[in-house]
């Protein structure tokens, strides 16, 4: 399986990709090209189109949760669907699977709406969407999580948050959003479900900008027990937390067009 960064926060010299605060993967094998979250705005697809990347044969779209900068562009793939069909260039329908509660309002401290920002009422000749609170395999390695329990506690008050998990030769491969439900929770999710304890490599969002210093520290102890050989932190992972977590754990960097391979 192999996976490129069509957008994270960060961007890196001489590749001349876009970024923003937002998060967008495209993960593909021999039978499957799937979207993993649609960053804030059109910038994956921009990004997209300068790596050669073609976006109109997606067999899937998976949505991590409903927040606006993976959600987002979503929109902006609806409008590039509308005019190649108005133009006369046939699509499949492409499938967007997710948790049922994924499109409903998100409600940051200051009781602003950052869910979805747009209306799925008019979504029906360009998407059809599947909602799952159960894991699903989509092919006999890849995963979709499905809800994930709060074993440990969690500041996240919605349960719509999932993630992607492959299993590969080494252990598992998880790819996350946010991981708002917590990534001590989201990680025995997975090897449960799984019965895998070995996990190899997590790349993806890790909440922790609003998190104390030791609430930092319990999570890098956490990780180095995991064993985690390759440890991609990114989108909303702030400075700090990875100065302190690189104390427990080695990090790898993500940037727009990163390039990852999985056996």
């Amino acid at each position: 399986m192999d996976l490129t960064v069509l957008v994270d926060n960060n961007c890196k010299t001489d590749y001349y990709l876009l970024a923003e605060p937002g998060l967008s993967f495209l993960l593909e094998n021999d039978y499957q090209k799937i979207l993993f979250d649609c960053g804030y705005s059109d910038v994956f697809i921009r990004n997209a189109y300068k790596l050669g990347i073609d976006l109109t044969d997606l067999t899937d779209i998976i949505l991590s949760h409903g927040h606006n900068d993976h959600s987002g562009g979503l929109l902006r793939l609806e409008d590039l669907y509308r005019k190649m069909l108005k133009a006369g260039i046939s699509l499949n329908l492409k499938t967007i699977l997710a948790h049922p509660d994924v499109f409903e309002p998100k409600l940051n401290d200051r009781a602003e709406n950052v869910g979805f920002p747009g209306n799925t009422a008019n979504f029906c000749d360009v998407f059809e969407i599947e909602y799952s609170r159960e894991p699903k395999w989509l092919t006999p390695k890849l995963l979709f999580l499905g809800e994930i329990p709060k074993y440990y506690n969690t500041e996240y008050k919605y349960k719509d948050e999932t993630a992607l998990v492959y299993k590969s030769y080494n252990g598992l491969i998880i790819i996350a959003g946010c991981s708002h439900v917590g990534m001590p929770n989201l990680i025995e999710y997975a090897k449960k479900v799984t019965e895998e304890p070995r996990v190899d490599t997590f790349i993806g969002g890790i909440y922790l900008g609003n998190k104390t210093e030791y609430k930092i520290r319990e999570l890098g102890i956490y990780l180095r027990d995991q064993n985690i050989k390759n440890f991609y932190p990114c989108h909303c992972c702030d400075l700090n937390s990875k100065i302190i977590l690189s104390e427990y754990v080695k990090l790898k960097e993500v940037y727009s067009g990163l390039k990852l391979s999985f056996d």
